[in-house]
């Protein structure tokens, strides 16, 4: 038993067109309280999906182009604290939430 998933997807867009088409023409040649109606349903819903997705490769080739705007330049600024200023300021928070 073959992949359907599979083999839709490596077609190329001539015979996925045309796969569509069959699979649409025994669409309405069956009857839609048949089991296999459903299994149809979902594989042209899997076709059309790999339909657009050749398309939206081909579109994104052509519109895909980046833009320069120049560069950012990152300075990280750490400040030096001391022993003692830091200290003395954990002893004021400390005493701020004690009073409360």
């Amino acid at each position: 038993m073959e992949d359907y998933y599979a083999k839709v997807y490596e077609l190329p867009e001539d015979k996925l067109v045309a796969e569509i088409e069959r699979l649409n023409k025994q669409l309405f040649k069956i009857n839609a309280t048949s089991p296999i109606y459903n299994q149809l349903v979902d594989m042209i819903g899997i076709a059309n999906d790999a339909y657009d997705e050749m398309c939206y490769k081909k579109r994104v080739k052509v519109e895909d182009k980046i833009i320069e705007i120049g560069t950012v330049d990152q300075e990280t600024f750490t400040p030096d604290y001391s022993k003692e200023v830091l200290l003395n300021a954990v002893v004021q928070q400390y005493h701020k939430g004690v009073k409360k």
